[in-house]
């Protein structure tokens, strides 16, 4: 099973409480810089453990996963007819309110997320192209990141 990080950016948009809304992935079929595209459906069963284990997802700054300090929050998510949509919410620190405040700034506007393929196959997209279909993720943790 592979282990990966999103490559492909998403745009995100803060709202005025404080939290960023958008999607962490689409169904759009446009292939990533590994060449992958998501299927629908594709986290229906990572967002069901998430949902079982009484846990939030992470919100991280840059996925670092090994860094304390990089936990900047909470994401709630749920799958919907474009995508992973997603809310974060920031904790109350220092360097939380700081990755906010360029959000709500407009300095920072993607984001990124880690994952384990779980299931994946070939595909041939509308248009002729081949590319590999993930199928069934793990989801880790959803980051906010400058490019």
């Amino acid at each position: 099973m592979e282990h990966k990080i999103l490559r492909k950016e998403f745009s995100a948009r803060p709202t005025d409480t404080g939290s960023i809304e958008g999607y962490a992935s689409t169904w759009d079929r446009e292939p990533d810089s590994y060449g992958d595209v998501v299927a629908r459906g594709a986290f229906t069963e990572t967002l069901k453990e998430w949902r079982d284990s009484g846990r939030a997802i992470p919100f991280l700054w840059a996925h670092e996963m090994h860094e304390l300090g990089a936990y900047i929050g909470t994401a709630e998510a749920d799958e919907d007819d474009r995508g992973l949509h997603f809310t974060a919410t920031f904790d109350d620190t220092k360097d939380a309110q700081r990755v906010r405040q360029l959000y709500m700034d407009g300095r920072l506007a993607k984001f990124s997320f880690a994952y384990e393929v779980l299931e994946s196959g070939d595909v041939t997209l509308e248009d002729g192209r081949k590319a590999n279909e993930l199928r069934k993720l793990r989801l880790y943790e959803i980051s906010a990141v400058a490019v």
